[in-house]
């Protein structure tokens, strides 16, 4: 039996000891009064790990008070500057010296706790040293699997109830939560702990709101007890002992606040949950709350910061090794269609230097576009003196396409199908056999029209030649569907009523017909 205590007995001092987790507790804005000399005592009382400072210390010229009134907890205190304590270099040097820190923010690890030291009096904007140092200190955390919980600590709050006290950032510093709050929500840090304004405020769990940061996104509305709430509880601990700042209102997205007792937040750390308590300096209670969570938040970074969250839409700039391979197939009707896809080593540019006529939107979500494209060989052009041909362009709203298509395309169907330009003997014919027609129905003139109907036999899709296409408005579609012409005879479409006849005007001085549709191919001809 002996044995066996003596075999068990780690194990259960194990299990104790992470029953217990890491103590820490927090407190800020002190002072050198009888009310901090109480703060130390609640501290001393707690027996905690660590003890974090948050700043605004002696409010004094020197340091010197300060150091005595802390010297019990002296070894355990970590600390972040606030403005009471920049006031001058020596006082700065001071303080700094006294903790071994050679910077204001900086970082360290307690058992499965990674706690982030952040200065509100240091550049903080993305092109900053304390910005880079901040995204690279939470990736290492968020990806260490040893570490369960992060908290941040700064100065001076992000959030805050309206109330008295009149220094800057006293209503939540808008600059300071724009800049981390968001990398908080992305690396999952669970609390935030400030000082500064001198009264104890204790947020809902928020995430950062991009349309009006001034009011966060509350994850959950419970007040004291939250499993994995997905954004961070904010809580102001100016409750140091240098005097009160009475509170005038009560913002939404706090759970709890109050302003007449000084005193710690008392926080305990296992491995699945953080329990929480503010202890007034005279061992009242005033707020409890704990949060558990099964597992960190997985952190996928992004591949790139070009790609838009909300359209899914993303920017390929052609340049002149970008090819596209045509192909013939049918679209969502049924019917013959044929359409461009970029060669796969086509390189993808998000240069947003280029033109716009040299980009392409993909959209994600959207049925495969209809497509006026230009020959594959053509160099990109952003005159707009040139045919439309030399523009590529998207028309995300028809099913249909209408296309002149490259050489190479051209060269592979059989010649029987392929167009060609008709003579001007034969339009002239043409014509004079229009006229004969046009007199013996009353100067009526018919035309056979083009068929709205997909060709019915097996032959592809003939092709406009490139000189027709060039002169006949480049790129615009006549009828919805590419007509089959034949090779004999060339159908014009000269201006179209409703009932489908095709009708040229006369000139009333000389009986002669006058072409008036500019869409007319062929108008210079007659």
């Amino acid at each position: 039996m002996l044995l066996a205590i003596v075999i068990c007995a780690p194990a259960i001092f194990q299990r104790g000891l992470a029953a217990t987790g890491t103590n820490i507790v927090a407190a800020g804005d002190w002072g050198c009064s009888d009310n901090t000399e109480k703060t130390v005592q609640n501290v001393v009382n707690s027996n905690p790990k660590v003890l974090l400072a948050l700043g605004d210390f002696s409010y004094d010229k020197t340091s010197t008070c300060w150091f005595g009134v802390m010297k019990p907890l002296d070894s355990i205190t970590k600390i972040n500057i606030g403005n009471h304590d920049d006031d001058s270099d020596i006082l700065l040097n001071s303080y700094l010296t006294h903790f071994g820190l050679s910077k204001q923010y900086y970082s360290f690890d307690i058992n499965n706790v990674h706690v982030l030291t952040l200065s509100t009096e240091e550049k903080f904007k993305p092109n900053s040293d304390q910005y880079q140092f901040v995204v690279n200190d939470l990736q290492n955390a968020a990806n260490n699997p040893d570490i369960k919980w992060i908290v941040a600590n700064m100065h001076v709050p992000f959030y805050s109830s309206p109330n008295e006290c009149k220094a800057a950032g006293c209503e939540g510093d808008a600059d300071y939560r724009e800049a981390f709050h968001p990398l908080f929500d992305k690396y999952g840090v669970d609390l935030v702990l400030e000082g500064h304004v001198h009264n104890y405020q204790r947020s809902l769990p928020l995430k950062f709101n991009q349309q009006d940061s001034a009011n966060p996104i509350v994850t959950s509305t419970l007040k004291t007890d939250y499993n994995n709430p997905g954004g961070a509880i904010f809580a102001i601990v100016g409750t140091g002992g240098e005097s009160q700042h009475a509170l005038s209102g009560k913002a939404p997205f706090m759970a709890f606040q109050q302003d007449s007792k000084f005193g710690i937040l008392n926080m305990h750390f296992s491995s699945d949950k953080i329990d929480a308590k503010f202890v007034s300096n005279d061992g009242t209670i005033l707020d409890h709350f704990s949060i558990i969570k099964a597992a960190k938040k997985k952190v996928i970074e992004r591949i790139s910061d070009n790609i838009v969250p909300d359209t899914k839409s993303q920017e390929v700039s052609y340049k002149d090794q970008t090819k596209t391979k045509p192909a013939i197939g049918k679209d969502q009707n049924g019917k013959p269609a044929i359409t461009f896809k970029l060669d796969e080593t086509s390189a993808v540019s998000t240069d947003k230097t280029q033109p716009k006529t040299e980009e392409l939107k993909v959209q994600e979500d959207k049925p495969a576009p209809a497509v006026t494209f230009k020959d594959e060989n053509a160099a990109v052009s952003t005159d707009k003196t040139q045919p439309k041909t030399e523009e590529l362009k998207v028309q995300e709203d028809k099913p249909v396409m209408t296309t002149k298509l490259s050489n190479e395309l051209n060269n592979e169907l059989p010649k029987d199908h392929q167009s060609m330009l008709v003579s001007k003997d034969k339009i002239e014919g043409a014509d004079s056999i229009n006229n004969n027609k046009n007199n013996k129905n009353n100067n009526k003139h018919s035309m056979e029209t083009l068929s709205n109907d997909p060709p019915t036999d097996d032959k592809p899709i003939s092709l406009l030649s490139a000189d027709k296409s060039e002169s006949s408005e480049q790129g615009k579609s006549i009828n919805d569907n590419p007509p089959v012409v034949d090779s004999d005879e060339q159908k014009v479409n000269t201006g179209q009523k409703g009932n489908n006849e095709f009708v040229d005007a006369v000139d009333t001085d000389t009986g002669s017909k006058v072409n008036t549709d500019e869409n007319d191919p062929f108008s210079p001809l007659k």
